[in-house]
């Protein structure tokens, strides 16, 4: 950005001398270049303060892992790789022989057991039954109802289903393959698209200037030329390298942004589903502070320097 702006007053001094035909001499040359840098010192220093950027901007999203509650046989497998999913949608199936069965022994005692106690409700009006056979009969439909209830549950979780709106990514099981319930196992990665945030990491001299609803742009290197604009959605109110615990950590953006950066999410204005963007791709924000009425021009050098920066992505194969 620096080399950009000095290229850019170099071009605009050798302007100005060729057409007004300024003599070249120790004055002029030294006021030209003092002037140069008081002046790009006093413009970088208010854009970073009140514009500033970050180099350090990413697609974020939750992936989770999709792991069966019950143990059983892969049956068949529903869903396509990167394939958007609705909420709801088979992912796949497991062999459910054994938990049918399960059922249907609990339904058929659930259903003596409460034979039994219509009996002996009915043999203690008639008869004078045991009371204490009434409450034992009680507990047993109680009971079975409770075991009919979680062999249901164990029969509906054969039926493995997308649990929101997403895609799986990775694939690792296979008809015929004995699915289990261990996390550490899961059968198969899925992508949540409804938490997918654009995470920006500012440092934090400027964290005053930069507010929920303020202004901002995105580049990406893998769309060169253009520049999208956005604006701030919220600033991340904590932090984990400060946090302090005896066991569970937050978690932390160090791996991915710089340390003691702070994370800012980016809310874009306009679609980008048109573009090819895997998510992850990284890229270049900036932020506009234009509460201040003097160092609000600035912003218009930061727009500049900013799409010159995406022009230079053309430059930028390997």
């Amino acid at each position: 950005m620096e080399t950009l702006m000095i290229l850019t007053y170099a071009t605009f001094c050798w302007i100005i001398f060729k057409v007004f035909k300024i003599p070249v001499n120790k004055w002029s040359l030294t006021t030209a270049v003092l002037g140069g840098v008081i002046m790009l010192a006093v413009i970088l220093m208010g854009m970073a303060y009140y514009h500033p950027s970050s180099t350090s901007a990413r697609n974020y999203f939750v992936t989770t892992p999709i792991v069966p509650n019950v143990r059983a046989k892969v049956l068949e497998v529903k869903v396509k790789p990167n394939v958007p999913v609705k909420k709801g949608d088979v992912l796949f199936t497991l062999e459910d022989t054994r938990f049918k069965a399960n059922l249907a022994d609990l339904e058929a005692q659930l259903d003596f057991a409460k034979k039994r106690l219509i009996d002996t409700k009915e043999l203690r009006r008639v008869a004078g039954g045991s009371k204490f056979d009434i409450h034992e009969y009680e507990k047993q439909v109680g009971s079975l109802t409770a075991k009919v209830a979680s062999a249901k549950f164990d029969l509906e979780s054969c039926i493995v289903r997308a649990p929101s709106n997403g895609f799986v990514t990775q694939i690792r099981a296979r008809p015929g393959q004995m699915a289990v319930t261990m996390p550490i196992a899961p059968v198969m990665t899925f992508v949540n698209t409804d938490s997918i945030a654009f995470i920006a990491a500012f440092s934090q001299e400027p964290l005053q200037n930069i507010k929920a609803g303020n202004l901002a742009e995105v580049i990406f290197p893998s769309i060169p030329g253009r520049s999208f604009q956005a604006h701030v959605l919220r600033v991340l109110p904590t932090m984990a390298e400060g946090e302090i615990t005896p066991d569970r950590s937050m978690f932390s953006f160090s791996r991915q942004l710089p340390p003691g950066y702070i994370p800012v999410i980016l809310a874009f204005d306009e679609d980008l589903s048109k573009y090819n963007l895997p998510l992850g791709v990284d890229g270049i924000a900036a932020t506009y502070d234009m509460s201040n009425a003097f160092w609000s021009h600035v912003a218009i050098i930061r727009k500049m320097l900013l799409r010159m920066q995406s022009w230079q992505f053309f430059l930028r194969f390997h």
